[in-house]
């Protein structure tokens, strides 16, 4: 008997000094991290706004830690390469992955993945987020919200709204808006956005929920009637948000930027790249950048982009399944 309590005796010193190591080894980790350079995984063509932006960011945290945030373009596959080269990486924290919401929430409901999104990724910070627009084409006889969804319901199916193709984050926001105000809507898919923008512009297609018209709007090609959000864009003053108007309050979510590494990365690594993120978005400069490009800093740590991601991933699944929306 006495031999046996020693042997246990002995057990549990072993486990204790075990995961003493590991604690420590974490620690330790987190302490010298980064030590060589960190790889952001970007699963766009380099030039956009939002990569240019995080070039910026990169060449932040690089002044901050000493070493290189090198970003690495890889393009195909509906951003599938992207992200499977990222969750199939060591989970260092020297591999991550920055994409936007239809990617992480969007794509997984509609296509076979070689990863499981949720499960394969952790989150490390959100960057990033767009608030959505509703712009219509001078053509259509309407100048506010109200008129637009009386309009809408007095010829339903008449309005029609572009998008940058089936199951895009486009296409499953102007689902949740049909929804929300009791319309019916045209979906006109695109695969470019440059055609589209020419269809608004001259009359032949109605409705574009993309910021990216808002150039034309300022140029008086194009109708903004709403920002998805509770506050007015400072550039468009005069054109109310949906949340100051009595009309129901469709999901004002819009589309975010995340950061995201391999699971299993030691979250005191995780905490560490976060913090680094969250100093380069406090940056007055790279804010100010940002905001010159309609890109919003909106940093949040490992937990509220981890709510932000369930909360959307939640959401656009519902309701690509009760639009049985089918990818391309």
């Amino acid at each position: 008997m006495k031999l046996s309590f020693v042997k246990s005796l002995t057990t549990a010193f072993a486990g204790a000094v075990a995961i003493a190591a590991l604690t420590m080894g974490s620690a330790q980790a987190a302490g010298t991290f980064p030590s060589k350079p960190v790889r952001i995984i970007y699963p766009f063509a380099p030039g956009g706004g939002m990569e240019v932006m995080l070039r910026v960011i990169a060449q932040e945290m690089q002044k901050s830690t000493g070493q290189s945030f090198l970003i690495d373009n890889r393009t195909g596959a509906g951003a599938s390469i992207a992200a499977q080269a990222t969750a199939t990486a060591p989970s260092d924290g020297y591999t991550i992955l920055v994409a936007p919401v239809g990617i992480m929430a969007i794509t997984p409901h509609l296509r076979k993945l070689p990863y499981d999104t949720q499960k394969d990724l952790v989150p490390i910070a959100r960057l990033s987020e767009f608030r959505g627009v509703l712009v219509v084409s001078n053509d259509l006889p309407v100048k506010d919200v109200a008129e637009f969804i009386a309009y809408a319901k007095a010829n339903p199916g008449k309005i029609s709204y572009g998008t940058t193709g089936i199951g895009s984050q486009s296409h499953v926001v102007g689902e949740i808006l049909q929804r929300g105000w009791g319309i019916k809507l045209n979906h006109v898919p695109y695969k470019g956005a440059a055609v589209m923008v020419g269809d608004l512009v001259a009359g032949r297609l109605d409705l574009v929920n993309d910021l990216t018209m808002l150039q034309y709007v300022k140029q008086g090609k194009a109708k903004l009637l709403t920002v998805f959000d509770d506050k007015r864009f400072p550039d468009f003053p005069n054109t109310p948000a949906v949340g100051e108007l009595p009309v129901p309050q469709v999901n004002k979510g819009g589309t975010w930027f995340g950061a995201f590494a391999p699971k299993g990365t030691p979250p005191e690594v995780i905490e560490k790249i976060a913090s680094e993120f969250e100093k380069a978005l406090k940056n007055p400069e790279i804010a100010a950048k940002m905001r010159q490009s309609n890109i919003n800093p909106a940093f949040l740590g490992p937990k509220g982009l981890k709510k932000v991601w369930d909360e959307d991933f939640s959401l656009y699944g519902k309701v690509i399944k009760d639009a049985d929306i089918k990818a391309e």
